[in-house]
């Protein structure tokens, strides 16, 4: 296990679309990698932080790599469905909260993780693996669930990736509840920074200057 900083800068893998929006997919990582920030794009600066509802939880966000097989938790060892169908669904990396200080393997009795970013985000959706749910919140009281009944003999697949549109969100949480889970698939695009009203009346001057300093050489 080795703990992962800011130094590693471009550890998440970002995926470039349509106006400026991008994916954190997690795929720079290696499996038990603890993530503390994340440096997005733009230089945005996302702290990662979690805590567990088990005894011996960590209170960490580690990696899980879901394409091994005979890992602490096999219910996030792919491939995923949905509802039953689509068996092929491989996502490669996700986000967990830890269970314990050993190798990689998701808190059965949930938790939440929290991101806090250096600059607002518009966030668009995620993507949630394994059979309980998680509700998402962002510093607005946006709400959102995620998941399936409990009890599913499948290890599923759900995303609302693409689907939401919440802006100038600076703070995230994903609460697990008391289920088990991972996210990944971030999907996100930085906030415009808005102009200081000191600037926009500069600018405005400026140009009240400039159409005054034309009609003169008109006359």
């Amino acid at each position: 296990m080795k703990n992962v900083f800011l130094a590693t800068v471009a550890a998440g893998v970002f995926a470039a679309g349509a106006s400026n929006a991008a994916t954190l997919t997690f795929e720079g990582y290696s499996h038990g990698d603890v993530i503390n920030s994340i440096t997005l794009e733009g230089g945005v600066i996302a702290t990662v932080t979690a805590r567990g509802n088990s005894s011996s939880s960590p209170n960490e966000a580690w990696i899980f790599d879901t394409s091994l097989s005979g890992t602490r938790d096999p219910d996030l060892e792919a491939p995923f469905t949905t509802d039953g169908e689509n068996y092929d669904i491989h996502t490669g990396n996700a986000l967990i909260i830890q269970e314990n200080s050993h190798t990689a393997d998701d808190d059965g009795r949930g938790g939440w993780i929290h991101f806090s970013f250096s600059q607002a985000i518009n966030f668009l959706g995620f993507d949630f693996l394994d059979d309980g749910d998680v509700s998402v919140t962002d510093n607005n009281d946006n709400t959102t669930v995620v998941g399936t009944p409990r009890g599913s003999a499948f290890d599923n697949f759900f995303t609302s990736s693409g689907l939401l549109d919440w802006t100038n969100v600076t703070e995230l949480t994903f609460n697990f509840g008391r289920d088990s889970g991972a996210i990944d698939n971030i999907s996100y695009e930085i906030a415009p920074v808005p102009l200081p009203a000191s600037l926009l009346l500069l600018l405005a001057g400026m140009g009240a200057l400039g159409v005054a300093s034309r009609g003169r050489t008109i006359a």
